[in-house]
């Protein structure tokens, strides 16, 4: 796997595209990844670049797809220390820019990754008695443990957009998932951010076509 260098893989990852060019390379990467074992195992683990493709690049991508994004403009991620993540610009020349923050549970998701890779599936957490709604509750306020962090910093002239993933933690489970992204909106709406605005970005099973549907403007 060392054979297949991240920065080299995704070299261009970083420069600006249209909405519709976002797409095309992204679908590229995805079936390349999927169709190469090697290349696959590297994601999974979210070896460098991997990283950045999976939680900026695609997530930026999904939000590029709204009408938040005009199809002639044109964004990019931003890679390095910064107080952003992304680059919208439009074609008056007028930038914006973006920080993207999800909250996710790197250690349990990066060893499961390892065990797909060596075994092809990951193992059964028979000691965890806790029910559906319970879990799912405490994913909110990891959510808003992590908005918190984002709220306490200054990013000012930057817009900040959270992500939390329904998919995952409720929709699968038939859990109310209406009910859940009001309650993370009124609580995101209590801290005390200084930014441009907040977005709350919902990762689900929907087609990209309905991404409109799934972004809110919480201030």
């Amino acid at each position: 796997m060392e054979n297949i260098n991240s920065s080299d893989y995704f070299h261009d990852l970083d420069l600006f595209r249209t909405p519709s060019e976002m797409q095309s390379y992204f679908e590229s990467k995805r079936e390349e990844i999927i169709s190469n074992k090697e290349l696959n195992d590297l994601a999974r683990l979210k070896t460098g670049r991997y990283k950045i493709f999976l939680e900026e690049f695609y997530l930026l991508y999904l939000f590029s797809r709204s009408k938040l994004v005009p199809i002639d403009a044109k964004v990019r991620v931003v890679i390095g220390n910064q107080s952003y993540d992304a680059i919208v610009q439009y074609s008056t020349g007028e930038i914006k820019r973006y920080e993207i923050t999800e909250f996710i549970y790197g250690k349990s998701e990066y060893e499961d990754a390892v065990l797909i890779n060596e075994r092809g599936y990951s193992k059964m957490r028979i000691g965890d008695t806790r029910d559906l709604e319970t879990k799912a509750m405490e994913y909110l306020e990891e959510v808003i443990r992590n908005a918190n962090k984002k709220a306490i910093k200054n990013y000012e002239r930057v817009s900040i957009i959270i992500v939390m993933n329904t998919h995952i933690h409720l929709d699968i489970w038939n859990l109310n998932t209406e009910l859940f992204i009001r309650k993370a909106i009124d609580r995101i709406r209590q801290l005390p951010f200084n930014c441009n605005e907040v977005l709350l970005l919902i990762r689900n099973n929907d087609p990209i076509e309905l991404i409109d549907s799934n972004i809110y403007k919480v201030l």
